[in-house]
């Protein structure tokens, strides 16, 4: 008899073991991804699937107290369930209950689920799809392994400019230390104003690095003649390394140093055990209005396979809803002349 129970401390080994081998799951079910979103002031209900002793299934949801008459509980990369079983619809309906019924989830009027899916299982089948997704819908995935491998994956121009940049004396380094955050920050926030996007704030990477595990987050930098000319920042996850974070200073372009980080992330990686590489936010051509576009056209020249997942889909409570709606409209009527 299988039923869902709150994880303790206790239990994140086995936790971890079942999210870093789970098919559908990513790094944001892990238990450390879950520390690092509480100290970023999110609410974390971990919930384990437990038949016996044996941890089979379960989730990490994310709720953000806000001033809202009603909550939203994201599960990014999971629930993680055995999507394929017949039980799967029966588990996901018991998954939502248990939510509901914790007192910490009382105001929560909607569960976002994305389980790392290309296709929509039986199990979600006829829930509406979220007006924004959790984690990229679409990215491009590298295969990791021998060097001659992933050199011939590459299409030409990368694999050519990889090369000049060591050449030409491009030199990348590799730190798991939380006080690496204020080196790459610099380069992520240049990045960030010369290529137009938001930039997350130092305190986001500093609790980042000071919540993982040593050897699940690292910066990597290349430099040349001591200056630093890009930055990225990694997180490894099961058998995926992703590049999560990043950016390159407009300067000396002609050393190619962006195309160095990478090839040398995909080499670290490859020789730690990693089996992917995920580059983490594609579109194929055709779509220049999108956010990821001129991100994209960069990161195929390295090769991979084009990934399309299901993205998020909602479980919205509606009479918690119609609760939340009438807790605001009512005040306004009392007070209408």
């Amino acid at each position: 008899m299988s039923a869902f129970r709150l994880l303790e401390e206790r239990d994140r080994r086995a936790w971890d073991a079942l999210a870093a081998s789970h098919p559908a799951a990513g790094f944001m079910q892990s238990w450390a991804w879950s520390c690092f979103k509480e100290l970023e002031g999110y609410r974390a209900l971990r919930l384990g699937l437990v038949e016996g002793e044996a941890l089979r299934g379960g989730a990490l949801a994310y709720l953000f107290p806000g001033p809202a008459e009603a909550d939203i509980l994201a599960i990014p990369d999971g629930p993680l369930l055995d999507w394929d079983a017949p039980c799967a619809a029966d588990d996901f309906r018991s998954l939502i209950a248990a939510l509901r019924g914790l007192p910490q989830a009382r105001k929560a009027a909607l569960v976002r689920v994305e389980p790392r899916l290309a296709v929509v299982p039986a199990a979600l089948a006829g829930l509406p799809r979220a007006p924004v997704d959790l984690v990229p819908e679409e990215t491009i995935e590298l295969a990791l392994g021998p060097d001659e491998a992933m050199l011939a994956a590459m299409k030409p121009k990368a694999r050519y400019n990889a090369r000049l940049a060591l050449r030409r004396g491009v030199e990348v380094s590799f730190s798991s230390d939380p006080s690496s955050v204020h080196e790459f920050h610099f380069v992520f926030e240049q990045t960030g104003r010369y290529q137009d996007f938001l930039v997350e704030p130092k305190s986001f990477f500093i609790n980042l690095a000071c919540s993982v595990p040593p050897g699940m987050c690292e910066f990597a930098f290349a430099r040349h003649k001591g200056m630093t000319l890009a930055a990225a920042l990694t997180l490894r996850h099961g058998g995926t390394a992703t590049y999560l974070y990043g950016g390159h200073l407009p300067l000396f372009a002609e050393l190619m140093a962006n195309y160095a980080l990478h090839w040398e992330i995909m080499r670290r990686s490859a020789r730690a055990g990693l089996r992917r590489y995920d580059l983490y936010g594609y579109v194929p051509p055709g779509r220049p209005g999108h956010p990821y576009d001129r991100f994209s056209r960069f990161k195929e020249k390295f090769g991979g396979e084009p990934v399309k997942r299901i993205g998020s889909r909602d479980v919205v409570f509606y009479d918690r809803l119609a609760e939340a709606a009438l807790a605001v409209i009512a005040p306004s009527r009392r007070t209408a002349p």
